[in-house]
């Protein structure tokens, strides 16, 4: 399910957090990271991911992380075509999972998929005020292979009270679909088994970011980024369904997205924390919008409380808002039905992926975590995720996520 998948090379231009637990000094050479993550959607997709990260210091001015990531995927996700159908139509789920033998493709198409990824950063201090951050990544699963490379600079001034960060990444995928090999005809109907070759998509993504120290407990924090994709953006799974007036289906088309996407995005966050009680408060707000017609609105908020003793809990909050994409319909219209006149009264461009319809979403959590001595931490976390879409059929979904961390420094 790609839209659970999370392209490491994107990380490259991110602009590291100054949360108050990243303010700390390392003081040991080497640390370590892991961490067990299980996401479940209510009778819909089950995901269990396993990062490991190890970062080193290996001379006074050079430093490497090198992290790894297994997911497992698994079960039932919108195929894009309506619920009511009747007739005979055979076709591959997602990523490989079940065939239609005996009916049109199901609504809920199942899939299974693994991904394995690997990046290596090194981190090299030009001087006090001046470093280097170069990047690399490779992820490979059942239907899609990623590559990136990136570099990022940040520059401090005025005492290192403001820092200014550049990055620039790319990032090269493969796109097919399991056991074939290939990806479908764009706008074709499913029963003429249209096959191209894989598919290609190139990303530039760059990023400017600005951090400010406006005092001793108090950081603010300021990006830009822009990323172009270029190359194959259609979901080789998806489907749209052409239905008649009463909405039931009499054909089924793979769908077809344009082939650049140009992508903007700006982001601010604040961290405060108080005296004396040493609360920690966390805001932040992401706008993100893009030239398929997608515009949305992040507003993320949390406060950390210390229990005594290293122990702290930290309550969360996410509100997310975001628009349709231009070219997206939950089915596509045509009555009365005339197979032959439908290739030329379809749109360039048609979707019926929930994930570009207008949405909602409100997400609860909190984090428990432990620092047992100076070098070990312990992080436990729970969130709660109610999303609602505007057109598509399955207009909700619910989602818990899972999550049991742990560090030590050597």
């Amino acid at each position: 399910m790609k839209s659970i998948r999370q392209r490491l090379g994107l990380t490259t231009c991110a602009l590291l957090s100054q949360s108050a637990n990243a303010l700390e000094a390392v003081d040991n050479a080497w640390e370590i990271d892991s961490t067990i993550l299980q996401y479940n959607e209510v009778d819909r997709i089950s995901v269990t991911k396993a990062v490991a990260t190890v970062k080193g210091i290996i001379t006074d001015n050079d430093s490497v992380t090198l992290k790894t990531v297994y997911d497992t995927m698994s079960g039932a996700t919108p195929s894009g075509t309506v619920i009511n159908k009747p007739g005979n139509i055979s076709f591959t789920g997602a990523s490989g999972g079940g065939v239609a033998t005996s009916g049109k493709v199901d609504s809920l198409a199942k899939f299974d998929d693994t991904r394995i990824a690997l990046s290596l950063d090194w981190d090299h201090a030009a001087s006090r005020q001046l470093s280097y951050l170069f990047n690399g990544a490779i992820s490979v699963e059942n239907d899609y292979r990623s590559f990136s490379v990136g570099t990022t600079l940040k520059r401090e001034f005025k005492n290192k009270t403001l820092t200014l960060t550049g990055g620039l990444a790319g990032t090269y995928d493969q796109i097919f679909r399991v056991g074939s090999g290939d990806t479908p005809g764009q706008l074709t109907r499913v029963t003429d088994a249209i096959t191209l070759e894989a598919g290609e998509k190139t990303t530039v993504d760059g990023m400017l970011g600005l951090t400010y120290v406006v005092n001793r407990r108090t950081v603010s924090q300021f990006n830009l980024g822009v990323s172009l994709s270029q190359g194959y953006l259609t979901d080789p799974y998806k489907l749209v369904s052409i239905v008649d007036a009463n909405n039931i289906e009499y054909e089924q088309y793979t769908e077809k997205r344009p082939g650049s996407r140009l992508r903007y995005t700006f982001s601010a966050q604040v961290n405060h924390q108080e005296y004396p009680s040493n609360r920690i408060f966390h805001g932040a707000y992401r706008l993100y919008t893009d030239d398929w017609g997608i515009v949305s609105h992040t507003f993320k908020g949390s406060i950390l409380y210390s229990l005594g003793d290293g122990h702290y809990v930290e309550p969360s909050a996410r509100l997310y808002t975001q628009s349709a994409a231009d070219f997206y319909r939950n089915s596509f219209e045509l009555d009365p039905p005339s197979l032959v006149l439908i290739p030329s009264s379809l749109p360039e461009y048609l979707s019926a992926d929930y994930r570009l319809d207008a949405s909602n979403s409100i997400t609860l959590g909190a984090t428990y975590g432990i620092r047992s001595s100076a070098s070990t931490h312990l992080r436990l976390r729970l969130q709660l995720v109610h999303w609602a879409y505007a057109n598509s059929e399955y207009d909700t979904l619910n989602v818990y996520v899972l999550q049991a961390s742990y560090g030590k420094k050597f």
